[in-house]
């Protein structure tokens, strides 16, 4: 593998309309010229092989596989996902799972939360890292993590929006806080990247999703652009950038375990 420079650490390279390698191939080879590790997100099912495809053709990507509270989870869904993670040395990682609280609690709410408890079992049994989905439900996703002792495995919370009290209680249960685009301009996404400690940040472009950073605005957003979230980061924080990105950079190497054959 080439030196890893940047981890844009929660990305959708697979998925919808950009499955199609027109459309992906370019932006892979942007990531790739400026050292850009990619964590593709795969959280359902049909996504799974298409992904450990794409992560077996390309050294710097890697793969999250899960199952979307939005997907059936049957027991058998959950044995294959146990046996592709001990198979396939590039899935370094479980997710996204969590839960999303932004249109009102769903009438399945208690089937997300098992969903969630599901996530967490495989995480422990197979010794990888959990990465969470948070809509505006910290307090119910943390209580859970500590239920079921995620500490064991630890993991990161995506694109984080709650408090910096909540993100020091995740913090202390072993998770890092995952920052985006959005967070280098808008408030109070701003202010709360002041308050979590260098060695638990984490950044992302969650590409194709979240709007990018604001010198990229008027582009569709993309692993490459973690550049920009880096140099916003840093900015916030006071701090030269290419600190920042060796910090940044070595969290995740060191959550996900990259350097490891």
């Amino acid at each position: 593998m080439t030196e890893i420079r940047y981890v844009d650490s929660h990305a959708h390279l697979i998925g919808r309309e950009h499955e199609n390698e027109r459309y992906i191939k370019p932006r892979l080879e942007r990531a790739a010229n400026l050292g850009v590790a990619v964590i593709t997100i795969a959280q359902v099912p049909r996504l799974w092989d298409p992904t450990l495809s794409l992560i077996s053709a390309h050294d710097n990507i890697f793969a999250v596989l899960g199952v979307s509270y939005s997907e059936a989870a049957k027991l058998e869904v959950f044995e294959r996902l146990v046996r592709l993670c001990k198979d396939e040395p590039g899935v370094v990682g479980i997710g996204e799972i969590g839960l999303d609280y932004r249109q009102g609690k769903p009438p399945d709410l208690q089937k997300r939360k098992d969903q969630l408890r599901e996530h967490i079992h495989v995480a422990r049994e197979v010794n990888l890292p959990l990465v969470i989905h948070d809509g505006k439900a910290t307090d119910d996703i943390i209580a859970i993590l500590e239920e079921e002792s995620a500490s064991d495995v630890g993991g990161m919370i995506h694109f984080f929006t709650g408090s910096s009290k909540q993100a020091l209680r995740a913090i202390e249960l072993g998770f890092s806080i995952s920052f985006g685009g959005p967070h280098t301009y808008a408030k109070p996404l701003v202010d709360l990247v002041k308050e979590v400690p260098l060695e638990n940040t984490l950044v992302e472009t969650d590409s194709p999703m979240l709007a990018p950073p604001r010198a990229r605005r008027k582009e569709p957003n993309e692993p490459s652009f973690i550049v920009e979230v880096v140099k916003g980061i840093a900015e916030i924080r006071g701090m030269d950038p290419e600190k920042l990105r060796e910090i940044t950079t070595n969290n995740a190497i060191r959550l996900f375990r990259l350097d490891e054959d």
